[in-house]
């Protein structure tokens, strides 16, 4: 049985996936492990088919041998079974030797005159692979002459000269060669995620002339450079949903689950508290305002962001450690920081973003909001990204490690994977290379 209410994916268009190779290059076991998959993303088990030529030889081809007029009139009949799949809308693997190019063109042809999307797919596993495999003992039996004709041994393999795929299932694995096929599945629009990726908006709004006199006029509570980083983090939209100071009910749920719950139910990892601390007197002396400017004197005398019907909580500084951190012990930097905190947290019914923050430190260029990466990875026409977060300068072995990992991801499928470099910026401890320092190395 497939649960279908837990589908993530569609068939957006029928398409005929033509698995063509030597016996034993792993046909069958491909399509099964694809069919699989895709059952599972679709929520449907009647939306992907598999002709398999042992299979179909048992019915529908029974009454054919194996002399080239039989191969031809194997491969003619199910070009047009595969033709009525496709034309459904749904998605049918072809797995059969099919060792004739003419043949294979035939196919191609049925699909292409009907208007359908056909891929020919070099299942490439060598001969050397494929005989030592020999699951069914067919290749000792054609070389011990009891099986005559046999493709790859006594009759002849034309291979595909420019398939849509190659498939070298001697080097990669089952799951690199699912993974390579349901790439090109994305990219061709055949299997289509039911809900898009999101890139989280900025919530940086800049004010009109008024607003902003009036915002500039407003009682403020003046933050260190380290919450800065965090009013950055949050204006920018990186810690989507979150938009505004945790209130007590977002940092619970933060310090018992590691999420934060969206306006739709939806649940998002969150495991760092992002709150803000005031003292015992700026809470007295702030309890009656509606609005609360915020700025950070060390970098400018700007306001960055207006708390709207601000609420005041406990800093619960002990537990807030020991559920973030597993030690309420000073002796751990960030534990040592939250102590020396403000006996109160502050958060607000909303909060206005209205401006971002600037450092002045020569690489604010390259703190981009999400948005500002979503286009520069669509300007590069990159197919996958691949992150890397570091707190140091790169050595060797991250080298490596980065080119491995495009190296696997050509492998499987991606025609122009990227690098998103993340150096952890912030405040660092005594002992750490600079952030400039570092970004020059980068």
């Amino acid at each position: 049985m497939v649960d279908t209410s837990a589908s993530t994916h569609r068939v957006s268009n029928g398409a005929t996936y033509w698995f063509t190779g030597l016996s034993g290059a792993g046909k069958s076991t491909l399509s099964g492990a694809l069919k699989v998959k895709l059952d599972a993303m679709v929520g449907d088990s009647k939306k992907v088919f598999i002709l398999d030529g042992d299979v179909i030889r048992q019915g529908l081809n029974k009454d054919l041998g194996f002399s080239a007029e039989d191969r031809k009139e194997n491969i003619r009949r199910i070009s047009e079974v595969s033709k009525l799949f496709c034309m459904a809308g749904q998605i049918v693997f072809v797995a059969f030797i099919s060792p004739y190019a003419a043949d294979r063109e035939f196919a191609r042809g049925v699909h292409k005159d009907a208007g359908l999307n056909f891929f020919e797919c070099h299942i490439s596993a060598t001969l050397e692979v494929c005989e030592g495999r020999d699951v069914k003992g067919l290749y000792k039996k054609a070389r011990a002459g009891v099986i005559p004709k046999f493709t790859g041994v006594s009759d002849p393999y034309e291979a595909p000269t420019n398939p849509e795929m190659n498939i070298n299932t001697g080097e990669q694995t089952l799951e690199q060669s699912c993974a390579f096929v349901l790439n090109q599945m994305y990219a061709e629009n055949i299997l289509t995620p039911n809900t898009a990726p999101i890139v989280a908006e900025s919530l940086i709004k800049s004010l009109s002339e008024d607003a902003q006199k009036e915002v500039d006029g407003l009682k403020f509570i003046d933050i260190n450079k380290e919450q800065a980083e965090y009013i950055q983090t949050i204006g920018q939209g990186w810690a989507f949903p979150l938009k505004r100071f945790m209130n007590e009910l977002e940092l619970l749920e933060s310090m018992h689950m590691n999420t934060l719950t969206d306006a739709e139910g939806k649940r998002h990892l969150m495991s760092v508290p992002l709150t803000q601390d005031v003292s015992a007197e700026q809470k007295a002396e702030l309890a009656n305002e509606k609005r609360i400017a915020i700025k950070c004197t060390e970098v400018s005398n700007d306001v960055l962001a207006v708390i709207n019907n601000p609420v005041f909580f406990e800093n619960r500084k002990e537990e807030i450690s020991t559920r973030t951190f597993g030690t309420s012990s000073v002796k751990h930097p960030k534990v040592d920081r939250i102590m020396k905190q403000g006996d109160f947290l502050i958060s607000g019914e909303s909060m206005d973003f209205v401006r971002d923050v600037a450092f002045n430190d020569g690489i604010d260029s390259y703190r981009m909001t999400p948005q500002q990466v979503s286009e520069q990875i669509k300007a590069k026409n990159a197919d996958a990204v691949y992150a890397f977060q570091v707190r140091n300068p790169l050595h060797n072995g991250h080298v490596l490690l980065l080119k491995d990992t495009r190296e696997q991801l050509l492998k499987l499928g991606y025609k122009n994977p990227i690098l998103l470099l993340h150096p952890l910026g912030g405040w660092c401890k005594d002992d750490d290379v600079p952030l400039d320092t570092r970004m020059k190395q980068h």
